[in-house]
């Protein structure tokens, strides 16, 4: 992911922090749960090698191996954008400007 649209997204977080804390909004935030499971099957889906994910959603592949073996657990930012992916990975696609080099995989993606 690039610098400037994580820092959108942490800013975004940010402010729905800050909302919760006036105690207007009526709902929670839940802790997001993701398992190993859960992120191999957002990136096959995707048609995507675990190269080429990490490569277009700024993960380190070390990061993303390890997280889809159960080793680690992604945290944060991290989290909450593979459980936006989970719901609607061609919505995320669309509005991150990825651009896949392959179209075969960009209809992928898209399905």
């Amino acid at each position: 992911m690039k610098k400037g649209r994580f820092d959108q997204l942490v800013e975004s977080l940010h402010e729905v922090q800050s909302h919760v804390g006036t105690g207007r909004f009526a709902g929670g935030i839940s802790t997001i749960r993701i398992d190993a499971e859960d992120i191999r099957t957002v990136r096959k889906r995707s048609g995507l090698t675990q190269s080429q994910f990490a490569k277009t959603f700024g993960i380190g592949l070390g990061t993303l191996q390890k997280w889809e073996r159960g080793e680690r657990r992604p945290s944060g930012a991290a989290r909450s954008l593979l459980r936006v992916m989970q719901a609607d990975l061609a919505l995320v696609v669309k509005i991150l400007g990825v651009k896949t080099r392959k179209s075969r995989t960009r209809s992928k993606i898209a399905a």
